[in-house]
């Protein structure tokens, strides 16, 4: 299993750390989760079962439009924007909470490694996938994608030498 993911929208693609895009996937989750059911999203059913999916297999491509119009987009920005706050505020996450937190039957929060992980990164990821569905998300450099969520924060991943001129970043 790969520790990156690619997630596109629009045109435009990045490639995202695994551990934190689940973190902040599980933080989206739980939230619309603790919402009344009637103030939850009217599209919410629509998507659930795919964003518990994306939350807990590395192996899929997760198309952010989501079959949903502009508005729905917006409202899902927002739940991103207040997931980085509140993975943020968590300052570090850890192994025991990862597995303590199931998304999806008994799958739990992936997590890499034994050591806490500093939460930035993947605060860092939510925003810039906020930014990816609004249409603000600043360009890679040339020739490169860029790589949110690993321990460190943002870099880039630079593309082969054989890759057209033309491909999305």
């Amino acid at each position: 299993m790969s520790k990156t993911k690619s997630v596109g929208f629009g045109g435009r693609e990045i490639w995202v750390y695994d551990a934190s895009l689940s973190l902040v996937l599980a933080e989206v989750i739980r939230d619309v989760e603790t919402m009344p059911e009637e103030d939850r999203p009217a599209w919410w059913p629509a998507i659930e079962e795919d964003l518990r999916i994306q939350a807990v297999i590395s192996d899929f491509y997760l198309d952010l439009d989501l079959g949903l119009d502009a508005a729905q987009r917006e409202e899902l920005a927002r739940l991103l924007d207040a997931a980085a706050d509140r993975v943020s505020a968590r300052g570090v996450f850890t192994a025991e909470e990862a597995s303590a937190w199931v998304v999806l039957r008994d799958l739990t929060v992936i997590f890499r490694g034994d050591e806490p992980e500093d939460t930035a990164p993947a605060a860092e990821l939510a925003q810039a996938l906020a930014a990816m569905i609004r249409g603000t998300l600043s360009e890679a450099p040339p020739r490169t994608w860029w790589y949110y969520g690993p321990p460190g924060g943002r870099t880039t991943i630079e593309m082969r030498a054989d890759a057209p001129e033309d491909l999305p970043n």
